[in-house]
């Protein structure tokens, strides 16, 4: 690396590489992290279920810091942003998604 004349510099993605996936790998943690591994499933019929609900309720009913508290469903069809709701609706799915993990836990956790 001494012997180049050539300045190296250091891109941060999402930031400086607009063509980046990382947008969509972070989508994919998400729902792989959050929604899919605590359900336990144990075939392809349960995944497509419930991966099917999963990203309805991601879209649809958890709301995003992103978003300024807006779910993507509601930004897409034009909601302006109040982050100051945000509050209210994490509140809501903190308990929503409480009550869902419980209710699967892994076998070993029961």
């Amino acid at each position: 690396m001494k012997t180049t004349n050539q300045e190296i510099k250091h891109l941060i993605a999402q930031k400086d590489i607009p063509f980046s996936n990382s947008k969509i790998e972070a989508f994919n943690k998400i729902i792989k992290h959050q929604f899919l591994l605590p359900q336990n499933l144990v075939n392809r019929e349960q995944l497509e279920f419930f991966l099917i609900e999963n990203i309805r309720i991601y879209n649809s009913i958890r709301p995003q810091l992103s978003l300024q508290g807006n779910t993507p469903a509601e930004t897409f069809v034009g909601k302006p942003m109040a982050l100051n709701s945000y509050k209210i609706h994490f509140q809501e799915q903190k308990i929503y998604r409480t009550s869902a993990n419980q209710q699967n836990r892994c076998i070993s956790c029961n």
